[in-house]
């Protein structure tokens, strides 16, 4: 992978997590390509519009507590399929006022090179990955 590809792939990573921070909900949208899927343990959430992602973002952000200040990405691997599909694992970190973590987890993100620009399309939260032989 080119290291500018990795890079676009960080900094749109990095705006979207800043607008989660600020519970941006319009600016967080703008990430996604539709339909977008959340992939749950239990069940696969989908999206198929902006208004939709909307309500389940305002239901995930909403749903913090009144001391969370923002996020951190602790660690970011790129992985890139043929040239338009990138495969990031992501760990992070949420932080309260006081800049102490409070939780760490990690997730999977599904993007799409499309008109141009990287976007979100769906992802998935774990607790560990584990490579089968």
């Amino acid at each position: 992978m080119l290291s500018s590809e990795k890079q676009d792939i960080i900094d749109i990573l990095e705006e979207y997590n800043n607008a989660f921070g600020e519970a941006n909900y319009s600016k967080i949208i703008k990430f996604f390509d539709y339909p977008a899927s959340f992939n749950l343990n239990d069940k696969t959430i989908t999206a198929s519009n902006k208004f939709k992602l909307k309500l389940i973002y305002k239901k995930i952000r909403g749903g913090l507590p009144d001391y969370y200040s923002y996020s951190k990405w602790e660690k970011i691997n790129v992985q890139l399929i043929d040239s338009n599909i990138a495969i990031v694992n992501a760990d992070f970190s949420r932080y309260k006022n006081d800049d102490t973590i409070f939780y760490s987890g990690s997730a999977q993100y599904y993007l799409r090179f499309k008109d141009n620009e990287w976007k979100i399309f769906s992802l998935t939260p774990y607790t560990s990955i584990e490579i089968l032989d």
